[in-house]
Order: C-alpha cells, then sequence, then structure tokens
C-alpha cells in the first residue's frame, strides 16, 4: 500500500497536465501573464512537468502490469493529464498590486471553469483554485496558481476528477478526515469576490 502511494505521488509530483483543453490558458501563458503584470519580476523555470494523453495511457499500462496496485490504479486512471510548473521568482514587488481579474481568469471563466478559491495567505502569498465540471456535473478540470514571494506554482490535472478524489477518499479515509479537521492548520484571510 505505501509504494501504491509512493507511485501515486511520483506521478503527481511529475506535474501532469493535460495542455490546451476547453480554451484553458496553458501553465505558461499564466506565468507571461504574470509576468506582464509585474514586468520587474522575472520567472526563473525550475522544473516543467507535462504528462498528457498519450503519457498518461502509457502510465497507466505500466500500471496495469503491477500486481498489487489496484488502490492507485483506481486513483491515477481516471486522470488523463497533468502539468506542473514551478518558477523561482525574483524582484517580485508587492502582492497587493495584483488587482482586478487577469487575464488568466477571465480566459478560464470565459471556458466554463469556476473561480472555487481565491485567498490570500497571512504571509502574503496568494492562491487560485479553478475548478471545471462536465454538463453532468462531474469534476473534469483542476487548476492551481500559488505565488508566493519567492515561488510561482502552476498545477492542471484533467480527467474524470471525481472519480480519482472518490478512490483516493474511500481507500484513505482517517488521513483525509484528519487533513480536514484536525493536526496541523495553516491561518489563511478571506478574500472578498473582485479582490486579489
Amino acid at each position: 500500500m505505501k509504494r501504491n502511494l509512493l507511485l501515486l505521488g511520483s506521478l503527481l509530483s511529475l506535474n501532469v497536465l493535460l495542455a490546451g483543453c476547453g480554451g484553458a490558458p496553458s501553465v505558461e501563458e499564466v506565468r507571461l501573464e504574470l509576468q506582464h503584470r509585474f514586468p520587474e519580476a522575472r520567472f526563473e523555470r525550475e522544473e516543467h512537468v507535462h504528462l498528457g494523453r498519450l503519457s498518461m495511457a502509457f502510465v497507466h499500462g505500466v500500471m496495469r502490469l503491477v500486481p498489487d496496485a489496484a488502490e492507485a490504479r483506481d486513483i491515477v486512471s481516471p486522470i488523463n493529464s497533468v502539468d506542473v510548473a514551478t518558477y523561482r521568482v525574483h524582484n517580485l514587488p508587492d502582492l497587493d498590486r495584483l488587482t482586478g481579474e487577469t487575464r488568466f481568469e477571465r480566459q478560464l471563466a470565459r471556458a466554463g471553469w469556476s473561480n472555487t478559491i481565491r485567498a490570500r495567505e497571512a504571509d502574503g502569498s496568494r492562491t487560485w483554485l479553478f475548478t471545471r465540471a462536465d454538463s453532468g456535473g462531474s469534476l473534469r478540470n483542476l487548476f492551481v496558481v500559488t505565488l508566493e514571494g519567492n515561488e510561482l506554482t502552476l498545477v492542471r490535472v484533467d480527467g474524470r476528477l471525481d472519480h480519482a478524489f472518490a478512490a483516493a477518499i474511500a481507500e484513505h479515509p482517517k488521513k483525509v478526515m484528519d487533513g480536514m479537521g484536525s493536526g496541523r492548520t495553516k491561518t489563511a484571510e478571506a478574500v472578498p469576490a473582485g479582490q486579489p
């Protein structure tokens, strides 16, 4: 079971993403938008891992060959693509200058995405969580943007994410519940709509 979790963690940390799905911006387009907003800042790529449909099909095939990876297969098989990029940020000014909607937020909204979470943490960092459901209400896409003083992290995951999350919760319900209420907590202030 630990091996399955390690395999899943490795796959997700590889930062796989389905590019160009539904008119949503790529991770590189989001970085360019932030670069435009903060011309004095420099975003230096540290990592970028992209696993599209073909790469994920290969991963799914390999996982079928692992006899005791049924739980991990249940979690990973609904995922079609993952894209994760991290950038070292130099000379980022005060994030309070990031007012109003960004171009990537408008582009995601036009493509049917919802801004599920927009948070400003106590340390000044910003996190946006965008989701998109299909016509039946099933979660299909997830895009996370986190901008901290010295790091930008962009993650996009596409597939039948409701099935992946359900499989993960079914496999480890106690860990999920521990993470939702007890244990470590982070303090973040709520950001009213229309604010950065």
